[in-house]
């Protein structure tokens, strides 16, 4: 185990990553946004028959390629039924082999086969906040990244003579073609938009062809004329313009989901590389401001503008985009972490290194001192409804984020390094997620809709088959169908609306802030007895009283 510790740095962390992560992919509950829109899209796909066009609630949905739902699809005829741990290794998975394809870059261009380092800089990369959390969640941010990092380690390969040229030369389109199969256009902008920007910063601009040219170009058109023939053949026209046009350009240039001013990503940079979020912007701006300095091999001096390339024209891209989501940044999180091991050995330690570490240690302490104290005075009662907040696995995780905040900052002024505060702050924040996730089972109930769906089902049996099932200010409760296999009635948060409606016998699915506070609402529950399940309660409902018996 020690020389495959020492051999392997980043697939040790991703080890370290996937004991602390395990419980979470195991037990959470689908969220009620993408989550649950997913599965019911692979759902109607499987039942429909489809392959490349995509419906949710019987609507067309083109906003997403296929690859991801194809993968969902599989999960789901494999186990038999959505699998939560399995459809999170589609995201873990590939945010593994990301770490592992930046570590053996990284030593492979620097030619540094120490671990420390090496260890160090996976470990950042995969607890930067934004990734740890996509490592987790459902969706495709993940594994478009993955292929976008491949796609511009072939290039690399090729670039540097490296590798062997017929084989980078087909995996780069491919991979290009994947990553925009698996999100979307972003995909297929990136990796172009780097390794053009990367070539004008070598002052070879002009072989651009030997990387994109008509090879390259007609891959990807093949395959996308196969993607797009699928599509016309299933969905028609309609369909296939919806893809192209509607979710492509209209988005960026007018966004109808997620519109956001252009100074969007300079604030959320702030906080989605959280805790390492101050080094990693200052060691970026001070290569940039140094021209991305000539010292070192032309390996090392390559991967290094390279990684500068991406982070900054995906940066500007994104940014002049109208739809925006921090998640959206994924992609330069491995460019930006690998920066730092390769430019800190050309760096005297100074005291802006020392600032950019010791705050969010002292982040770590305030924040666990601070969680412990608010749960001995009750001071916050919004928190009271949450009982598990006060779980001795809570407690627990505040003491260690608190005692790994004052290690952290220990190391930063002993050690005068980068490596070992990092990996103390990193391992800190997997001991506090696994200590964490043990308050799952209870916390469910304010995550998804997992327990509400079968408790609903508990008072409609024994009940007529037509008991239908009714929801009043809940939050995206479209998709519970997945749960109870059943179309669901949704009033929105219009209470007048539902008093006033003609049902049969229903179970009723209402906030309860609403059920109480609402008096008319309030008169007409009257008498029924609920049952809690989180933030909403669930009542068993004769009907409107113009059908009542």
């Amino acid at each position: 185990m020690k020389k495959f510790f020492l051999r392997y740095p980043a697939a040790s962390a991703a080890i370290l990553m996937f004991i602390a992560l395990a419980p979470i992919m195991a037990m959470r509950d689908f969220t009620p946004g993408n989550e649950l829109r997913y599965l019911n899209i692979a759902d109607e796909a499987l039942a429909d028959g489809h392959l490349f066009t995509f419906t949710n609630q019987g609507e067309p949905y083109a906003d997403k390629p296929p690859l991801y739902f194809w993968l969902m699809m599989l999960l789901r005829t494999v186990f038999g039924r959505h699998c939560m741990f399995a459809l999170s290794l589609l995201s873990f998975i590939p945010a593994t082999v990301i770490m592992s394809v930046m570590d053996r870059w990284y030593a492979s261009a620097s030619g540094d086969s120490g671990f420390l380092s090496r260890f160090a800089s996976s470990m950042m990369l995969g607890t930067s906040a934004l990734f740890l959390g996509t490592s987790l969640f459902l969706r495709m941010d993940m594994m478009m990244c993955m292929f976008i990092v491949l796609a511009l380690y072939s290039f690399y390969k090729l670039y540097t003579g490296k590798g062997r040229g017929k084989v980078h030369g087909f995996l780069l389109p491919v991979c290009i073609f994947l990553a925009l199969f698996a999100k979307g256009p972003v995909g297929l902008l990136v990796p172009p938009a780097a390794i053009a920007v990367f070539l004008a910063m070598e002052g070879k601009i002009r072989d651009i062809g030997k990387y994109l040219g008509w090879k390259t170009w007609g891959i990807i058109a093949m395959l996308c004329a196969i993607w797009f023939t699928g599509v016309r053949i299933e969905g028609g026209w309609p369909y296939l313009e919806n893809l192209l046009f509607h979710q492509t350009v209209d988005r960026a240039v007018d966004a109808f989901h997620h519109k956001e001013p252009f100074w969007y990503y300079a604030v959320a940079v702030s906080y989605v590389f959280a805790p390492y979020s101050i080094l990693l912007i200052i060691v970026f701006f001070s290569e940039f401001g140094h021209g991305i300095s000539g010292s070192g091999n032309f390996c090392e001096k390559s991967m290094r503008r390279l990684s500068v390339s991406v982070t900054a024209c995906t940066f500007v891209m994104l940014s002049s985009f109208s739809s925006k989501l921090s998640i959206y940044l994924l992609p330069i999180f491995p460019f930006m972490t690998c920066l730092l091991p390769l430019v800190s050995g050309r760096f005297r330690w100074r005291a802006w290194h020392t600032a950019a570490l010791m705050i969010p240690a002292s982040v770590f302490v305030l924040a666990g001192t601070g969680g412990i104290a608010i749960l001995v005075t009750h001071c916050i009662p919004a928190l009271e409804m949450y009982g598990f907040a006060w779980s001795p696995c809570v407690w627990t995780a505040l003491a260690v984020l608190a005692s790994g905040g004052v290690i952290s900052m220990i190391l930063v002024l002993k050690s005068r390094s980068w490596q070992l505060p990092v990996i103390s702050i990193a391992t800190t924040m997997l001991l506090c997620t696994a200590t964490m996730s043990a308050v799952l089972p209870q916390a469910n109930d304010y995550i998804g809709y997992r327990n509400v769906c079968r408790t609903a089902e508990t008072m409609a049996s024994g009940l007529p088959c037509d008991t239908g099932y009714v929801t009043l200010s809940v939050f995206r409760p479209v998709n519970m169908n997945v749960y109870l296999h059943k179309d669901i009635t949704d009033f929105g948060k219009d209470v007048r609306a539902y008093l006033d409606s003609s049902l049969g016998p229903h179970v009723l699915i209402v906030k309860t802030s609403v059920a109480v506070h609402d008096p008319e609402l309030y008169d007409r529950l009257l008498g029924t007895v609920p049952e809690q399940v989180g933030e909403y309660s669930l009542y068993l409902m004769p009907g409107s009283p113009a059908l009542r018996p």
